[in-house]
């Protein structure tokens, strides 16, 4: 859940405003009972001389109308004019800016308005520029007078009082003018407490709140554009000092705070520009306790228990009721499928009604709980009824769009007397109910998934409705007795294809057979008949209905099966890649034909003897072919039938590789260090040379022998899979193809693995380790030494698996492990070092209690003795899992021995055992595992 906000749009700039001069006044010191007011003059400022030669000293005055901000913050304010005649630029004269009190009737040269503050003094003359320009920053003014509620400002501009008499400063501005920047902070409304709705609350009456309560309140901000957030605070009414500040996004976890507690709390909007004022204060009172009871639940429509009630579709009265908790202030209730609600009681500890239908068959749950006025829950009532099968059962046959349809009904209560049907904004049509059962007409008037209303009544009583989803289709029928999907014909069998309607009003139907639509007309029935002579393959015909305004139907797909009178024949290795078939390589080619009767094939291959092969009661044969010579080769075949007639032939020509046939000596994978001899025999005439290339190497060429073919030898340095690539070139300049032949080298080193790679364990303990060898069935020994100890030997594992090995650890640090095999022929692989690296963890024994074997039991005494791990321990500390640690000296052989007693049975404990040296040196640690048994 989250509090309720009223936001804008992403965040804009505030404001700009120019600021409008509601008047302007200027004082003359030659008539000092009278104010001049929106004189049409340049106003002016200091001292000058008139015609007559006399000396006027002037101020003026300005007062600017702040209503246009009212309400905002601003966030910069400039007013400015530039000097628009100047007296004397060469005297000084410092031009003074005040904000004074308003310019009012009884305003005059004697009775100026009050200079309040001074804003600005411009130094001018004395080699200033000038006329000059003349700016001030209004910001903290203009914020200061909207606090005090001002609706304008009077700026006053004059020349210092030390110089103002001075006839060389005369000088006139242009009517300064004043703008800003400003924001509307926004405001904070509809403060309350959401899920459930309570109001802000008072001191007096304080608002009930749960451990999670949700804050809402509404800000709203008098600039468009603008995106707001809200901000929250809240305190213990008697601690103040506790106050603290949050967002509410889904709840407020409040958990901190007592039964009992009340708290204060605020809200505050801030857009991207200014933060609102609190709101007013808000009061809640913590409840943390929820009801204790679950509600009283009952319903006479559909009763608890076993005994089914109401019936499908219909919809029943449950009654909540809080047995007078009057804590208990609503409900909330949920379902088996997920739908839920709440409900207001009629008084606290009242009840509450609840009007619902059962959406399941069978069985339903209802889970209710009692909610108190903070919005805590207490525990759940299970209301678990049986609902009635009162709903019939209907069948829709669906015939189509504007023609009549037929619906069965079935009574599932034997007191059934009618039946009721009815689709969308249509009426409700009733059939009487004879033996149970009814049958009507339903018409459809579009195509689509359509839903139907069907009713049981008992007399006028409804006792059970549902829904029936019916899709309705207007796609024709389309039958064949001929061409089906259950039989499949023989090419060239005549049949037909009856198109029936299931649209009103049909005039035609279009079909598309082989590719193309064509029309039928339909006859008086709105029916038609296709005469058709059957074509062999595959068909899917598509079939659409046409009606007297020209619109069509949906399409029915219609697939059926025509064998083919002639056979097939297929060679699937002309697919592989690389290409593996060649001159001189037989090739498998497949038969196949669907004829009844079939016995077998005749073919011939290449313009040879006619040769027959049996199919063996099956619908194909296999027959391999042996091409002596690339390019375009043909197989000619017919089917034989029982009856000893053939049918029609079939042409298979393919295309033989010409790329060089490539065998090897010894025949099979390589092995590294064994030499082995490629051959390349030609695949088109007069073949006089080779390139080649093995195992990516650089492109060779070699000379062909007088039969065309020519032989390397090459020894593998490395295992893997990798391949030969040769192409023959002729006397006269023709290339073969690219022949890509592939070619897997073994590798006759010994590969070494150990799952000890990772351990610590010291001297004393035993690793082991794996051999393996890609020569399985040549090895029959390895040959292996650790470090610099004598050479011993193993018998290899036949069985195709690594062949195991225990080497008991003896010295601390980088060991190697060195091993080679020996084949049958006697041959020795090269060594292959294998490094480990023996820690310094102290070996543990027990006799009762083995590493991680279940033995013992509780009671059961276990010695465990300590030893090895590394030269020079005096003495060892050990500990069970987490408990304390306990010292015991080695003895002269660096060894030592605890005895341990387990309290229960089946308990899986860990011994941790660390050596110590004389040098203040530790051992790594060993982790025994110690699983107590029953002790039986």
């Amino acid at each position: 859940m989250a509090a309720v906000l009223t936001t804008g749009s992403p965040a804009s700039a505030a404001d700009s405003y120019d600021i409008p001069l509601k008047s302007w006044t200027y004082l003359d010191s030659q008539s000092p009972k009278t104010k001049f007011v929106d004189a049409d003059v340049t106003p002016p400022v200091g001292t000058s001389r008139d015609d007559a030669g006399r000396t006027h000293t002037y101020r003026s005055y300005f007062t600017y109308d702040l209503t246009s901000l009212k309400g905002t913050v601003v966030h910069s304010s400039y007013v400015w004019t530039n000097e628009k005649t100047v007296t004397d630029c060469s005297a000084p004269a410092a031009i003074e800016v005040w904000r004074t009190g308003p310019v009012r009737d009884t305003t005059t040269w004697l009775r100026p308005p009050a200079e309040i503050e001074k804003l600005s003094t411009a130094e001018r003359g004395a080699g200033a520029y000038c006329p000059g320009y003349l700016g001030v920053d209004m910001a903290a003014q203009l914020n200061e007078a909207l606090a005090r509620r001002e609706k304008s400002i009077t700026l006053e501009y004059r020349v210092t009082a030390g110089q103002e008499a001075d006839a060389r400063t005369g000088r006139t501005f242009v009517k300064p003018l004043l703008s800003a920047t400003a924001n509307h902070p926004p405001t904070i409304t509809g403060l309350q407490l959401k899920y459930p709705d309570r109001p802000c609350g008072t001191l007096a009456k304080p608002s009930p709140a749960a451990r999670n309560t949700v804050f809402a309140a509404t800000a709203s901000d008098a600039d468009e554009g603008q995106y707001t957030t809200v901000r929250y605070a809240i305190w213990p009414v008697d601690h103040p000092d506790q106050r603290r500040e949050f967002y509410d996004y889904y709840g407020t976890d409040l958990s901190e705070y007592a039964d009992g507690t009340v708290l204060a709390w605020q809200a505050q909007a801030s857009d991207y520009d200014d933060q609102g004022p609190w709101s007013k204060t808000c009061y809640l009172v913590m409840d943390r306790t929820a009801p204790a009871n679950p509600p009283v639940v009952s319903s006479r429509t559909y009763p608890e228990g076993d005994s089914p009630g109401g019936g499908n579709g219909i919809e029943g009265t449950f009654r909540f009721d809080g047995a007078g908790d009057r804590d208990v202030v609503g409900f909330v209730w949920r379902d088996s499928m997920g739908y839920s609600g709440q409900l207001a009681a009629k008084r606290p500890g009242g009840s509450a009604i609840l009007k619902y239908t059962p959406k399941l068959r069978f069985s339903t749950d209802l889970y209710v709980a009692s909610v108190d006025a903070a919005g805590n829950r207490g525990p759940e009532r299970d209301y678990r009824f049986r609902v009635a099968e009162t709903a019939p059962y209907a069948d829709v046959v669906v015939n189509g769009v504007g023609l009549p349809s037929t619906i069965t009904f079935l009574a599932r209560k034997a007191e059934t007397t009618a039946f009721g049907y009815q689709l969308k904004d249509g009426s409700e049509v009733r059939l009487p109910a004879i033996d149970g059962r009814a049958t009507g007409s339903i018409t459809f008037t579009a195509t689509g998934q359509v839903d139907v209303a069907v009713r049981s009544y008992v007399k006028n009583k409804l006792i059970g409705q549902e829904t029936v989803q019916v899709w309705v289709t207007d796609a024709p029928g389309v039958e064949s007795a001929e061409f089906n999907f259950d039989h499949d014909q023989v090419a060239g069998t005549v049949g037909s294809f009856r198109f029936t309607p299931h649209s009103d009003d049909v005039t035609a139907y279009e079909y598309n057979l082989d590719g193309e639509w064509k029309t039928v007309t339909a006859a008086d029935d709105d029916t038609a008949v296709l005469s058709w002579t059957a074509t062999p393959g595959w068909h899917s015909m598509v079939v659409r209905s046409v009606r007297a305004d020209g619109s069509t139907s949906m399409e029915t797909d219609y697939p059926f099966n025509i064998i083919d009178t002639r056979p097939n024949a297929y060679a699937s290795d002309l697919s592989n890649w690389p290409r593996r078939d060649g001159v001189g390589v037989p090739l498998r080619v497949e038969f196949q034909s669907q004829l009844p009767n079939l016995t077998g094939f005749v073919y011939r291959f290449d313009g040879g003897a006619e040769q027959t092969v049996s199919t063996g009661g099956n619908p194909y044969a296999y027959v391999d072919v042996t091409p002596t010579h690339a390019g375009d080769n043909t197989v000619v075949v017919q089917a034989l039938l029982s009856d000893g007639t053939r049918s029609p032939a079939t042409t298979y020509t393919f295309g033989i590789w010409s790329g060089p046939v490539v065998t090897q000596t010894p025949e099979g994978s390589g092995t590294v260090g064994r030499p082995v001899t490629f051959t390349f025999h030609p695949g088109l005439p007069n073949v006089a040379s080779y390139r080649y290339s093995l195992y990516g190497a650089d492109e060779q060429t070699i000379a062909a022998g007088p039969d065309g073919t020519a032989s390397v030898t090459y020894t593998p340095t490395s295992w893997g899979y990798n391949d030969v690539r040769v192409t023959s070139v002729g006397a006269d300049g023709t290339e073969s193809e690219l022949r890509i032949e592939a070619f897997s080298v073994r590798d006759n080193r010994v590969d070494v693995y150990s799952t000890y790679d990772w351990s610590r364990r010291g001297i004393g303990w035993t690793g082991y380790f794996f051999f393996h060898t890609q020569l399985f069935g040549e090895v029959t020994e390895y040959h292996y030494r650790v470090n610099d100890g004598p050479e011993q030997v193993i018998p290899a594992s036949t069985d195709g698996t690594s062949t195991l090995v225990a080497v008991p650890f003896d010295r601390s640090g980088t060991n190697t492990l060195h091993v080679r095999s020996l084949t049958s022929g006697g041959e020795l692989s090269p060594v292959t070092d294998y490094d480990f690296t023996v820690g310094t963890a102290p070996y543990v024994v027990s006799a009762q209690y083995p590493d991680g074997t279940w033995s013992g039991g509780g009671g059961v005494t276990g010695t465990f003795e300590f030893s090895g791990g590394t030269a020079g321990i005096t003495s060892f500390s050990w500990q069970i899992d987490d408990g304390p640690s306990t010292d015991v000296p080695a003895d002269s052989e660096g060894k030592a021995s605890i005895t341990w007693t387990p309290t229960q049975n089946y308990e899986t404990r860990t011994l941790s055992v660390t050596g110590h040296k004389a040098d203040g040196t530790d051992t790594d640690t060993t982790r025994y595992s110690i699983y107590v048994a029953n002790g039986a």
